[in-house]
């Protein structure tokens, strides 16, 4: 029976994911914010919009902060 490290895979192996990085993470955030609020605005309303940006910038939030 194979042990637990080798079915998970070496470490470099699980750090070779595709990441933005810092840099990345703030221009995807900044790029939602531009383009995806106006864009939810327009086809759902406001209130929709401001929910959804919300919940979406929480949950990205602490993504990036979660350790």
């Amino acid at each position: 029976m194979a042990s637990a490290s080798a079915k998970r895979g070496s470490g470099k192996a699980r750090k070779a994911r595709f990441t933005l990085g810092r840099w990345g993470n703030v221009a995807l955030l900044v790029g939602l914010v531009t383009i995806g609020l106006p864009v939810a605005h327009a086809l759902f309303g406001e209130v929709v919009a401001l929910l959804g940006g919300a919940m979406l910038l929480g949950f990205l939030l602490g993504r990036w902060t979660a350790r």
